[in-house]
């Protein structure tokens, strides 16, 4: 007799299948393409991004790459871009940070767009260039830096 390995077996098969999909729908690997987030983050490193629309200052996000005619010097083919929050909504616009933003009206974020730079800001496309970025094309937080592939080189 296998011990009632029939009637368990099947229900801890099912129940990890459905954590694995919940994983899945919550989490997303991105890989970092140009220097912009230098040195924190490389070309090439993969990062472990948790979907969430709840970010705080401070945090590396992964956000939907604005429509814009502006020139971006990272790979034109990616829809997302990697950046950290400088400032949320009704946090004091960061002016030093960020002189364009000096020429708007508002003092304070405004409800619903955060600010996000890249931390090489000789390289990076970001709100120094396009203003505000609307938070609802924040995707994630980036949670864990993930170890290279073999051979890859950090460029």
């Amino acid at each position: 007799m296998n011990g009632g390995r029939d009637v368990w077996m099947p229900t801890v098969v099912a129940v990890l299948a459905v954590c694995w999909a919940g994983a899945a729908r919550r989490l997303l690997v991105v890989t970092v393409r140009g220097t912009s987030m230098a040195p924190t983050h490389h070309h090439g490193d993969r990062l472990l991004v948790r979907r969430t629309r709840t970010v705080r200052r401070g945090q590396v996000v992964v956000a939907l790459r604005p429509r814009s005619p502006a020139v971006w010097r990272e790979d034109r083919h990616s829809p997302l871009i990697v950046k950290r929050v400088a400032a949320m909504p009704g946090e004091p616009v960061p002016f030093g940070s960020v002189p364009r933003l000096a020429k708007g009206r508002e003092a304070r974020v405004p409800t619903g767009c955060v600010v996000l730079l890249g931390d090489n800001a000789a390289a990076s496309v970001d709100s120094r260039q396009l203003g505000f970025f609307p938070l609802g094309d924040v995707l994630g937080v980036v949670s864990w830096s993930l170890p290279r592939p073999e051979g890859a080189q950090r460029r």
